[in-house]
Order: structure tokens, then sequence, then C-alpha cells
């Protein structure tokens, strides 16, 4: 009998490594065969945690947040979700809710990007709200292009007159108060190449034989003695001239050298110019930064291609010898943002105060301010944009320049503001 036992034991002894082996082989092919139900698992928990962090730091702490590493250009941040009982009858506070956790994924931008390139890649057209392809790959506003293609060369001469004897206030409030003015027309790039429309827009076949808009505005300024320089008729004069277009495909704004020309013709117009006569260099630039990409970073691609050919500025000669700090008061669009950088290059690099009206997520026009240190080419510092603080930069104010584009002349909040501000000085 115990000679049995110690058999049967001595088989089981001999017997054990081989299943133990058996029973590894198993368990391995069987987690195996479902690591990618782990890794879905994983994944999808770690986007549940994610979001849940996400939408619990964003209010009071946003700099917790989990980002991604690229974030989507032009995307408006979520509305807080109301916390109503008509809104949660109505369905809004679930809608809002979704939305926001949807957009605080970490991998909303990604999936968005993918999404864009595959409609870009294989149908050469923009997922991008208000951008469209023209000819060559030239990306346009759609605002500017419905802009360019409504004009039907008529104008409303009471209209022309009251916008000019605005201007004409302005220039002469300025001088009363010791500044100079410049008014400054800026191109639409729908109008100075037309030629590169896309096919689908509504006047693409008589696009280059549109009726001029800007005549009777040159001749009310004309008539009004007003100071300006004519952004429109300088790039139809050095669009053959210049060896790069003074439009970069991927942006919406003319590049620097078209800034820099403007600001050039600025201070010539400008009697005895405190930041001097500008005078500049130009090169290729390697890449396309800034706003020479604004429309190209707003199709929020995987692989945007910004080698398209552009310049870059520099400056001619020596600095001036200053004996103080010009300061130069600029109130526009974001348009001036190139005109003012090439104004750091002057003899006497101004203190900028740029004021400019921008659109906001709701489609509405926000007025913002920033100012910029002698030599400062970036935005610079944001500072308020109170009624106040344009009255005291008016006051100190050297200069001012007032910009409007051609797409909305005549139309813009600038023009009534600064009459305003001007009124106020004592």
């Amino acid at each position: 009998m115990d000679r049995r036992v110690e058999k049967d034991q001595a088989e089981l002894r001999a017997a054990a490594p081989a299943f133990l082996s058996a029973a590894r082989a198993f368990l391995k092919s069987l987690t195996f065969a479902r690591l990618p139900i782990f890794g879905c698992a994983g994944f999808i928990a770690f986007l549940f945690l994610a979001n849940l962090w996400n939408f619990a730091v964003e209010r009071d702490w946003p700099k917790l947040r989990i980002r991604s590493a690229s974030p989507l250009a032009g995307v408006a941040k979520p509305k807080p979700a109301p916390w109503t009982f008509d809104a949660f009858l109505s369905g809004e506070t679930q809608k809002a809710v979704s939305t926001n956790l949807g957009r605080m994924s970490p991998v909303f931008p990604i999936s968005v990007r993918a999404k864009n390139q595959l409609v870009f890649s294989l149908f050469s057209v923009s997922a991008a709200p208000g951008v469209m392809i023209g000819r060559s790959g030239q990306l346009f506003e759609d605002i500017y292009i419905n802009e360019f293609c409504a004009r039907d060369g008529g104008s409303d001469p009471s209209h022309l007159s009251a916008w000019s004897a605005s201007l004409h206030e302005i220039q002469e409030m300025a001088q009363a108060h010791g500044k100079s003015f410049v008014y400054l027309i800026s191109p639409s790039k729908a109008a100075r190449y037309a030629e590169d429309l896309p096919k689908s827009a509504p006047c693409a076949a008589r696009a280059t034989v549109m009726p001029e808009k800007l005549a009777p505005y040159r001749a009310a300024l004309d008539e009004a003695q007003l100071r300006y320089v004519d952004g429109p008729a300088l790039i139809a004069a050095e669009k053959s001239r210049q060896p790069i277009a003074l439009f970069p495909r991927g942006g919406s704004h003319w590049n620097s050298v078209g800034g820099a020309l403007a600001m050039r013709d600025v201070t010539r117009a400008l009697p005895a110019s405190p930041i001097g006569v500008l005078d500049f260099t130009s090169a290729p630039a390697p890449e396309a930064v800034g706003t020479d990409r604004d429309l190209l970073d707003l199709l929020n691609l995987l692989w945007p291609d910004a080698s398209y050919p552009t310049s870059a500025i520099g400056r001619a000669g020596e600095k001036g010898d200053c004996a103080r700090t010009p300061r130069l008061l600029a109130l526009g669009g974001s348009f001036l943002h190139q005109v003012l950088a090439a104004a750091t290059l002057a003899p006497c690099p101004p203190q900028i105060d740029y004021w400019f009206y921008m659109r906001t997520a709701d489609n509405t026009i926000e007025l913002g301010h920033y100012r910029r240190a002698p030599g400062d080419a970036s935005n610079g510092e944001r500072l308020q944009a109170t009624s106040q603080e344009l009255d005291e930069n008016l006051a100190d104010a050297d200069f001012i320049l007032l910009e409007e584009n051609e797409a909305g002349i005549s139309t813009t909040k600038q023009v009534t503001h600064l009459v305003e501000a001007l009124r106020r000085l004592p």
C-alpha cells in the first residue's frame, strides 16, 4: 500500500512540471488574445477619467487641464452649461455638458485634425468654417470673397460725404492738438488677387473685371484734403515688381513687405515724421509664421504645409539719434499688425499703443488694446481697452494712424470712436 502511494506521488511529481508549463502557456495565450480588449478598455477608462479631471479643474484651475500638444486654432471656448430647471427640461444643459466634455477631451484636437486632413487630402476642400481654397492652394476668408463679389461700383454720395467729413474733423482736431494724422486703407486679398479666387466663388467667372469700388472713396478723400495712404493702389503698383507675392498663400493679410511698404508711405506722408522716414530690406523667409499662415492654421491639419514663399524684413541703415521716444496711437483692424511691426524698424522706433477691432467667437466685434515697447515687433502687452485708457493714449500720442480695410471702408467703428475720443480731449 505504501509503495502504491509512493508510486502515485512520484508520478504526480513527474507530471507537475508539464502541467504547470501547460497552464502557463494557456494563461499566456489567453492574455495575449485579450490584450486588444484590455487596451481598448484602458484607453476608454483614461478618456473618461481625463474628461472628469478636465471638467473638475476647468473653472478654477484651468492650467491643470490635460491638454493636447497642438491645441486647435480658431475653436471657440465652450460656454458654461446652464444649470437651470428650464434649461434641463429643454435639453440645453445636457447638450452643453456633452459638448464641453467632448471638447475638453485630450484626443479632441487630433480627431478634428485627422478628419480635416482626410477631407483636405482627398477632396482638396476646407473643413474649416469660413476658409476657402482657391487656385494654386491660395486660402481666402469667405467674408472677403462675399464682399468682393457683391461690388457693383455704386456708392451713396451722402454717406461718403459724412464719412469723409468725419475723417477731415479727425485730421483738424489732431493738428489742433499738435499731433500728426494719417489715414490708411488696407487691401483685401480677394480684391487684389482676384485671379486666384476659388472656382466656387459667386463672381469667379468675372473676378478680374469686377467694378472698381474705391474710386468714389478716393475722390471723397482728395476733396476733403485728407492725408492718406492707399494700400490697395500700393499693392496693385508693387504686385508685378515684387519677387514674392504680397499676400502669402496661407494667410489672409498682407505679408511683412506689404505692411512695410505701407508704413514707408505713412512716414513719407507725415510732416516732419517723429519716427523718421522708414527704409527696410527684405529677403525670403525660411517658413511662413504668424499672420503669414493664419488661415493655414485655421484649417487644423495634421500635416500643414507652411513652406510656401513669403518674406522677412530688416532695418536698412542705423538707428537715428532720437531725442526721445515717439508715441504712436494706431487704431484699426488686424491688417495693422504687419504695418506696426515695420514701424519698429524706423530710425526712431516708437512706443505703440495698438487699438484694434477683432471678431469674437460669437461673431461680435471686440476692441482690444496692446502696447509695444520701442523695437518690439510682437503684439506686446495686453492692457485695458477702456475709454479712459484711450483718452490717455491719445493725449500722449505724437501721431495717430487710423486704418480701415477696403472690404469695410466707411462702415467700421474706429472712425466714430476716434472722433469721440478727440472731442473729449481738453
